[in-house]
């Protein structure tokens, strides 16, 4: 979770200075149906929020003038696939499980001032080269399976966030469609600067995946730009600088109903 805490406008660039409630190597997660394997709970990042405000630490009138950044997700359904132990809910249920985390965060945000809310979906984690890492995963093409919950979740946050309005008077929901943008950069890869939309830049194995960069044995590749993965999980610099701009000033089929520049102008013009 991200708190853009503070926006102002000097000759017409942009200043946010934001609270970032995680930070990697720290992986973040809803944390579903089990005990948290190396993630920071969403609902601990909360914990901490509130406790920033009880402390005085934020003030209250800041919170209510902040953009809120939402994305969590993408480790839960990825540990879901992982052959350690069987999961005790079904597909479905789980992704449901999700969404209703996400929901019980923005009606908690909201309550302590949070009117300024974007969520942004999930990439296609089916595609990421940790994928090399499942024995029942493919290594030629996406994961099918994992995409379909990812596209189901996806589905779920988007109908959260047009019923933010409905359910706290006065707020303003915006849906970032990582998804769509990810897989409109896979069809056209030379287009964006692409050569390698499959494989990790940094790590071995089979697409990169299987030994994480950093670890002993892993390579470099000559041309980060030219990969859209930078490790076995995370996008290159390159990729996120592309789903950036769509999510800044994109159109509607990229992030919707408004785009961030337009959520920061509006909530500069009632400052």
């Amino acid at each position: 979770m991200v708190v853009a805490k503070s926006i102002h406008q000097t000759d017409s660039t942009l200043l946010a200075l934001g609270v970032v409630f995680c930070k990697e190597p720290i992986k973040t997660g809803l944390v579903i149906d089990g005990t948290p394997q190396g993630v920071l709970p969403i609902q601990e990042q909360l914990r901490q929020f509130k406790t920033l405000i009880e402390q005085k630490a934020i003030n209250r009138s800041v919170v209510e003038r902040s953009l809120f950044f939402l994305e969590s997700g993408s480790n839960d359904i990825f540990n879901y696939f992982l052959p350690l132990d069987t999961p005790k809910l079904d597909p479905d249920a789980y992704v449901e499980a999700m969404v209703k985390e996400v929901t019980n965060l923005t009606d908690q945000i909201y309550k302590v001032g949070a009117r300024r809310i974007v969520v942004f979906s999930l990439g296609p984690v089916g595609c990421v080269p940790a994928r090399a890492l499942l024995p029942a995963a493919p290594i030629k093409r996406c994961y099918g399976k994992m995409n379909a919950m990812v596209k189901k979740y996806n589905k779920g946050l988007e109908s959260l966030v047009n019923d933010i309005p409905r359910r706290h008077p006065g707020a303003i929901g915006v849906y970032g469609a990582v998804y769509d943008t990810v897989q409109h950069l896979r069809a056209a890869p030379t287009r964006y600067g692409f050569s390698n939309v499959s494989s990790a830049c940094c790590g071995d194995g089979p697409l990169g995946g299987e030994v994480q960069c950093g670890k002993e044995g892993y390579k470099i590749c000559q041309n980060p730009q030219g990969f859209l993965f930078w490790d076995y999980f995370h996008p290159t610099q390159h990729t996120y600088e592309l789903i950036s701009k769509a999510l800044w000033e994109g159109k509607k089929s990229r992030i919707r109903p408004i785009n961030v520049k337009t959520l920061t102008n509006l909530t500069l013009a009632l400052a």
